[in-house]
């Protein structure tokens, strides 16, 4: 099991997939997952993203699990070298995987190896739950979780964005929502230039700046 859970920047992918060169990146599939944004409509960041990973010289399969079946989704990930999941709401995210049953089929590709790499709301969702992500953004309109657990694949509660440098997380805000969770068992607090590397369980933090 392989993952890195980012909170803003991507810097650490190239170093994670292990394609230091362009044509390695290049031959390099990844399944483009941003469920996550669909609340937000057209959201800014979800373009730049893309574009980043592009301009990297990965190749990006568009994927958009609230349209398909849990089976549609295994069918994408047969030919893909790596998942991406982007930021966005996580209870959406969360709702969304549960109501298809691709939260399955992701706990079951990632944990045979399938490398996992998730930003903001992808990193939390992966952890055992998505609280912070609730006291962060609220709750989308019309989405109702029966509870906030996430994937339980680190034993971690993820605050993302916890520098405060990102302007709809302020450092009051980040620092409000920190008191809230004081004491949480495995909450981890990750910057925005920091990323959560998990191989088979084992966590560390590791630097991803902007560019690298």
């Amino acid at each position: 099991m392989k993952m890195l859970l980012l909170s803003r920047f991507i810097g650490a992918i190239p170093r994670f997939l292990n394609t230091p060169s362009l044509d390695a990146r290049a031959a390099t599939r990844i399944a483009y997952i941003d469920d996550a944004s669909v609340p937000l409509g057209s959201a800014p960041f979800i373009e730049r993203e893309r574009l980043q990973l592009q301009e990297l010289g990965y190749s990006l399969v568009p994927v958009r699990i609230g349209q398909g079946t849990a089976a549609d989704l295994a069918a994408v990930l047969d030919t893909v070298n790596a998942i991406y999941v982007s930021g966005g709401m996580a209870d959406y995210l969360m709702a969304t995987l549960r109501r298809v049953g691709a939260d399955t089929v992701l706990i079951e590709r990632i944990r045979a190896g399938l490398p996992y790499m998730g930003a903001s709301a992808g990193a939390m969702i992966m952890g055992k739950n998505i609280e912070p992500a609730i006291a962060l953004d609220g709750h989308t309109e019309g989405v109702s979780l029966d509870n906030f657990n996430g994937l339980s694949l680190v034993e971690a509660v993820i605050l993302p964005h916890a520098d405060g440098q990102l302007p709809p997380y302020p450092p009051e805000t980040i620092t409000a929502v920190a008191r809230q969770f004081e004491g949480t068992p495995g909450l981890i607090m990750l910057g925005d230039t920091e990323a959560l590397l998990v191989v088979d369980g084992n966590i560390c933090c590791v630097e991803s700046s902007e560019n690298e």
